[in-house]
């Protein structure tokens, strides 16, 4: 071991790394060795239990100066062509909970582990009866051994990214050789080499940025929490991106008959499966036009309605001092706020808030005269009817195209109603993702749990095999 001398050099090192993370509180700087070896870390980035195997241990039973010599061989020397190339790669290496070095003019650094961090759990966005409770993570390190898990196969491909401009945001993109079309992953390749994001602190921002068409109210991309719907999407040909620090993995080509489907879909009974999936769709279209409906029979369209039912609105609304349209959209408003506040409020206070304040102002409203009980019924129909579509961002895509159904029903009636269905199937119809059709008839009534996939490889002939077993048998 050379004798140590502080060198000018290292001075210079351990100044250029102070000026890097100037008012950072949370580095600690540490002096071992006598100090003869300065060491950076942030100690919640890293494992404690690690740190006294590839630290202090070296010391316990050795001199310093051999204690020394036994560290700086395990550790790893970082090399570069100059010193802030050098002192860029032990920022990066610190930053990702490593403990980085200075001994002389040489810059070690060592990874000791990640600390501790959220266990796997079910999902409770995704929740489903049957089927595996296990959802993804924060850490894209597991979230990949979820999938890993369900798909035992050399064919799944794992591509690493960093989509970060001033900072690493690692992104991993999955992928079945063989099984998803090479058009398809060559497209998330391109998006993805040429993405530079300033922040990324969930998957859903990668997705964003990703979009075919940015303007569009619906989702093009599925993101999901259950390794089971990822993986059976992997299957089916798609790709997957995981962010890391987010437990949402987005995967594309994403139809739009996806957003209506969830895995537990395929662990029932395909009867009840096919059901439920066309109630889903019903609810879909029922919550987009059940309260223009109502705005367009009230206001232009009377003679469409069977007496019996007529005379029953008309009474409900004799002491209405508002329009349909207006009555409606001020209905749809207080809907929103009840929402909006039951989701922001803690789990036992917001389902107070929800059963109490839908009784309450329903009541108080109908009793005020500011809206009638048909409307009451036709708005909790409409607000029931999209709690049934399983993904959070298509509901929200059909919280607003409610607003914009119920202003056209009632300016032009069941014209406006008739336009709104016009512009919603063109405006799918000409959505693509990742240069794919977003909406096809061929996939409408295309269900996973009904279709006969082709395997990849060839099952032998029931009455040739037991043939063959008979022989050998014999």
């Amino acid at each position: 071991m050379p004798n140590y001398d502080t060198s000018e050099e290292e001075i210079n090192l351990n100044a250029l790394i102070l000026k890097r993370f100037q008012d950072c509180a949370d580095l600690t700087v540490q002096e071992i060795a006598d100090n003869q070896m300065t060491l950076y870390y942030f100690d919640h980035l890293l494992d404690k239990s690690q740190y006294h195997e590839l630290v202090s241990q070296f010391f316990e039973d050795a001199p310093t100066a051999i204690g020394l010599q036994r560290l700086l061989h395990v550790w790893n020397e970082i090399e570069g062509l100059n010193q802030e190339q050098m002192v860029q790669t032990l920022e990066e290496a610190i930053l990702g909970g490593e403990i980085g070095g200075i001994y002389g003019s040489k810059i070690y650094r060592i990874s000791v582990g990640s600390p501790e961090s959220r266990s796997i759990q079910s999902s409770n966005r995704e929740a489903i009866i049957t089927g595996p409770h296990d959802a993804f993570v924060e850490q894209s390190t597991t979230n990949i051994s979820l999938i890993r898990r369900r798909i035992r196969s050399h064919l799944l491909k794992v591509h690493k990214f960093d989509v970060g401009r001033d900072q690493p945001i690692i992104t991993y993109l999955l992928y079945m050789e063989g099984t998803a079309l090479p058009a398809v992953v060559d497209e998330a390749i391109t998006r993805l080499s040429k993405l530079k994001l300033k922040q990324a602190l969930d998957g859903n921002v990668i997705a964003k940025r990703m979009d075919d068409n940015a303007y569009s109210l619906f989702p093009q991309w599925l993101g999901t929490e259950r390794p089971d719907l990822a993986s059976n999407h992997l299957i089916h040909g798609k790709v997957a991106i995981i962010t890391n620090e987010s437990p949402t993995v987005i995967i594309a080509p994403a139809r739009l008959t996806d957003f209506f489907a969830v895995s537990g879909d395929a662990y029932e009974r395909w009867h009840f499966s096919l059901f439920i999936r066309i109630l889903r769709f019903v609810a879909f279209a029922l919550s987009l036009v059940f309260s223009a409906f109502y705005v367009a029979v009230t206001t232009y369209h009377y003679q469409l309605v069977p007496p019996s039912l007529l005379q029953t609105i008309v009474e409900s609304r004799l002491r209405v001092p508002f329009e349909p349209m207006i009555e409606a959209l001020l209905m749809e408003g207080v809907i929103e706020l009840l929402r909006e506040a039951g989701a922001r409020l803690p789990t036992k206070i917001a389902q107070t808030i929800g059963i109490v304040g839908g009784l309450v102002i329903g009541q108080a409203v109908v009793q005020a005269g500011l809206a009638s009980n048909v409307l009451i019924v036709a708005v909790a129909a409409s607000a029931l009817s999209s709690f049934i579509v399983p993904n959070y961002t298509m509901e929200t895509s059909m919280r607003i195209l409610r607003f914009v159904s119920i202003i056209l029903a009632g300016y032009l009636g069941y014209f406006g109603i008739f336009l709104f269905i016009a512009m919603f199937v063109t405006h799918v119809c000409h959505l693509r993702t990742l240069n794919q059709e977003y909406a096809l008839l061929e996939n409408i009534f295309q269900f996973s749990f009904l279709s006969k996939e082709k395997l990849p490889y060839t099952v032998a002939n029931t009455s040739t095999a037991t043939s063959t077993k008979g022989e050998s048998d014999s």
